[in-house]
Parts: C-alpha cells; sequence; structure tokens
C-alpha cells in the first residue's frame, strides 16, 4: 500500500535552462492514460523512478492485456505511448519504459448481426 508521501515527490522536467517540477502523480495519471490508448491493454500499475543522476526517470508499469494480436508487439505500442506522452506533453526525460503483463484480458467480443427485423420469418 503507498505511503502518505506516495505521488508526492516532485520529478524534474527535462529543461536545462529551468529548474520545473511535476508531481509525480500527475505524471503517472498522463502516462496510464498514454498507454490505456493501446487497444487491448489496461493499465494496473504504474510507478516513477528518478534515475541515479536525479534528472531522468524510469517508468515501471505493469499491464492487463488481450491475447488477440501479438503480445510483444502490443507491449512495444505501449512503450511508445508512454515514452511519446512523456517527452512530448510532460517533457520528462526517461530512460526506460519497463512493461510486465500480469493478466489476460478477454478481447471484445465479435460484433454480433443485425437482429432479425419483424418480417423476417427465417
Amino acid at each position: 500500500m503507498p505511503g502518505p508521501d506516495s505521488g508526492r515527490r516532485l520529478l524534474p522536467l527535462a529543461d536545462p535552462d529551468r529548474d520545473l517540477r511535476l508531481a509525480e502523480s500527475a505524471a503517472v495519471k498522463v502516462l496510464r492514460q498514454a498507454a490505456d490508448t493501446v487497444d487491448g491493454t489496461r493499465v494496473a500499475t504504474c510507478r516513477l523512478t528518478p534515475a541515479d543522476d536525479g534528472a531522468d526517470v524510469r517508468v515501471t508499469m505493469t499491464l492487463d492485456a488481450a491475447l488477440d494480436h501479438p503480445l510483444p508487439d502490443r507491449v512495444e505500442r505501449v512503450r511508445q505511448s508512454v515514452l511519446h506522452a512523456a517527452v512530448r506533453d510532460l517533457g520528462l526525460a526517461v530512460t526506460a519504459v519497463d512493461i510486465t503483463v500480469v493478466d489476460v484480458l478477454q478481447p471484445w467480443p465479435p460484433h454480433s448481426p443485425e437482429p432479425p427485423t419483424a418480417g423476417d420469418t427465417s
């Protein structure tokens, strides 16, 4: 269970000219949303850890994923979506995005055919 200061940590943004920081909880929310845009996935957990020098962060994420497409491809799409959001939307310098699939999602059921009309006797 997260401690009382969980998510209150401030992360440095990748701007060498300024001392800009972002709350970890805000960054996690944006990165989870980016990962969840990939069809057939749902984020279970997301954690950010400052790198050794404190200027970069490492993203560690667990996912639930459907198996209706190759899992390595789906995980790579999540990784790219998270990296893109980290750089473009947040200005975070990310050293790595580590992803572990922890559960399997059932794919959406196929669309059923249109219900029969009133005059259809078949």
